[in-house]
């Protein structure tokens, strides 16, 4: 992205980007806010010098960091989790300072949060490069599409704006972070350190409970990609041991996987990646020889049933006969296959969930990962609650039935975990994560002391739940 900064007179003395929660979307791994460093690395061009402040690591509150020469404060509300903190955050800008909020959460909801905190000088909906580019270039505010805005005391929403291609020179700035990020498991540090990259955004599917699909206003948002050399350039500056791509559907162009495998392996990178796919990469069995030599380690695949008629419901675009035939391929690989499966789908019934584990044990998937199926915005999925009796929506989102409940699922989750994991599976998981070195010395190293403090977290959880029922009973 090219700009016309005047390094010598910049917009901005001190920029202050703030991601505002304390703890992460996920317990046992605290990912890079690669969103809001995008933004900073946009602001970069514009700025004297640009700070990138963390709350879930930076124990300060955003006020701490405010200096007499900030100009911008930004903030990056993603989720809808901690909205008191998160608002008590932006709130406690100081009046008159230029407060810029944007992320996912704040595209679904802007009136909400403008409403609630009416220092917010400007909401960025949808992606916010460009837009923020567009702010600090001084375009006028009416003509920035995708942009909410104060004037005269009254809020104006400009019109959404169309998705264009993913920009190849637009990527976080890792010289910017004050802290690294380590694996945690259940407080057990792994002795690995992670990382996450954005190659692609968007995916041509239209599984029914997948609001990433769409933009968050509901618009159909097609995939778009960065070049094979740009997301090798940037993975070149990158420290840390373990790299997940954050894409929708990493594979969805394997000529393009393809030749960011040939890169990584000819300019002799070494690391560890992670990448969320659909199943159909198995139709290119040459490209996944080389996701092998790039240094691939696990895959992610949503799976979700093991039944058709569920799949045709969530639109997932095959069945399981056709699941059995890329498996046949997928199960040859060396590198580790996580599947995903949905409990609590429209029309199944708990014996139907039970047939997860024998299914995906079937296909050859070395670890199953189980959600409880969940409405998100612009899915689709809360009218069809609506039109089956005997389904509802917990406050959440998370939908139950009433054969099964919240109660019933877990206990459904724990029968096919107990049945899935045997010792066996265990081993060849074990043998796998060897084979890719994930499971380093270090980290076998402090296995032992995992397996205690998980089995004890895991006796005092199930105490726990035996209290609430017997309570709940009284």
């Amino acid at each position: 992205m090219k700009s016309s900064i005047d390094h010598d007179n910049p917009k901005y003395r001190h920029v202050l980007c703030v991601y505002p929660y304390r703890v992460g979307i996920r317990k046992d791994l605290l990912y890079p806010p690669i969103g809001l460093e995008m933004i900073a690395a946009t602001l970069k061009h514009f700025a004297r010098e640009v700070e990138v402040i963390d709350l879930r690591l930076d124990k300060e509150r955003t006020v701490d960091f405010i200096r007499d020469d900030t100009d911008l404060v930004c903030f990056s509300v993603n989720w809808d989790k901690e909205p008191d903190f998160v608002r008590s955050e932006i709130s406690s800008v100081p009046e008159g300072l230029l407060t810029i909020v944007g992320g996912r959460h704040a595209t679904i909801d802007p009136e909400g949060l403008l409403a609630e905190c009416p220092n917010i000088d400007m909401l960025v909906r949808g992606d916010g490069e460009e837009i923020t580019q567009e702010i600090a270039s001084d375009v006028p505010l009416d003509k920035i599409d995708g942009l909410s805005f104060r004037r005269d005391g009254k809020v104006v929403h400009n019109p959404s704006r169309k998705m264009g291609q993913v920009l190849d020179d637009i990527y976080p700035d890792r010289r910017l972070r004050r802290h690294k990020y380590p694996a945690i498991v259940h407080g057990f540090h792994t002795g690995i350190t992670v990382d996450t990259v954005a190659s692609s955004r968007g995916c041509p599917f239209n599984c029914k409970f997948c609001a990433f699909n769409r933009n968050p206003w509901g618009s159909k948002r097609g995939w778009s990609a960065r070049s094979a050399e740009s997301v090798v350039r940037e993975i070149e500056g990158i420290d840390a041991d373990f790299i997940g791509f954050v894409d929708d559907n990493f594979g969805q162009n394997m000529d393009r996987v393809g030749e960011f495998c040939d890169l990584v392996i000819k300019r002799g990178i070494k690391k560890r990646f992670v990448a969320q796919t659909r199943v159909e990469i198995a139709k290119r069995p040459d490209v996944i020889r080389k996701m092998e030599r790039a240094g691939f380690s696990m895959l992610l695949i949503g799976i979700e049933s093991a039944h058709d008629k569920t799949l045709r419901s969530l639109q997932k675009g095959f069945t399981t006969a056709r699941l059995r035939e890329y498996f046949k391929t997928l199960s040859k690989t060396s590198i580790l296959l996580q599947g995903f499966f949905i409990l609590g789908c429209i029309g199944e019934s708990a014996e139907e969930m039970l047939d997860v584990g024998p299914f995906a044990e079937e296909l050859g998937v070395d670890i199953v990962t189980l959600r409880t199926l969940k409405n998100e915005p612009n899915t689709g999925l809360e009218e069809l609650v609506e039109q089956n009796p005997g389904y509802y929506l917990a406050s959440d989102g998370t939908i139950y039935s009433e054969e099964c409940g919240r109660e019933r699922l877990r206990d459904i989750r724990h029968s096919i975990y107990r049945r899935f994991y045997r010792t066996g599976k265990s081993l060849k998981i074990l043998w796998k994560l060897m084979k890719n070195r994930i499971a380093t010395p270090g980290l076998l190293a402090r296995l032992p002391f995992f397996l205690v403090t998980n089995a004890i977290a895991t006796r005092r959880r199930h105490r726990a739940r035996k209290r609430e029922a017997a309570l709940a009973s009284e």
